[in-house]
């Protein structure tokens, strides 16, 4: 973490400062936000649609605040750009969909194939630029996000 002097004050003295971090620093903090969210990692037999839109909604609003204020390099910029795509993707899926309030597994598969392929593109998605962040930075995602959803 490095520190950006924006101010010195005078007649007592005084300096103030903003922390700055790294981009590997970003990513870090992405990642254990990630593997925080059940969409991602949990393979349980039944979801709740409403329980995975709002996972999908708080990590977009996590890759807006994480990225306030960095300067992103072209890649890193894809990196975000893709994790938003792959929200939105899943939500333009998933949020019309008159689904029930509980959406079982039917052996590894969703009983709503059309949730079972949102589910799955989603992860895809997600796991990819998560490869990505973990060979640029040399950081690793210790939990698994499922291939049998």
């Amino acid at each position: 973490m490095k520190f950006e002097i924006n101010g010195i004050s005078f007649p007592f003295g005084g300096i103030s400062w903003n922390k700055k971090i790294s981009t590997k620093e970003m990513f870090a903090h992405l990642l254990l936000f990630l593997e925080s969210k059940r969409i991602l990692i949990n393979p349980i037999e039944m979801e709740k649609k409403e329980w995975c839109i709002g996972s999908v909604l708080e990590i977009k609003q996590k890759l807006i605040s994480i990225t306030e204020g960095m300067e992103l390099s072209d890649k890193e910029k894809e990196i975000i750009l893709n994790l938003f795509e792959a929200c939105n993707e899943y939500l333009n899926r998933v949020v019309p969909m008159e689904l029930p309030s509980i959406i079982f597994k039917n052996g590894d598969k969703w009983e709503d194939l059309s949730f079972d392929k949102a589910m799955k593109n989603f992860r895809n998605a997600v796991k990819q630029e998560i490869q990505k962040i973990e060979k640029g930075y040399k950081l690793s995602f210790t939990k698994i996000i499922p291939d049998e959803f």
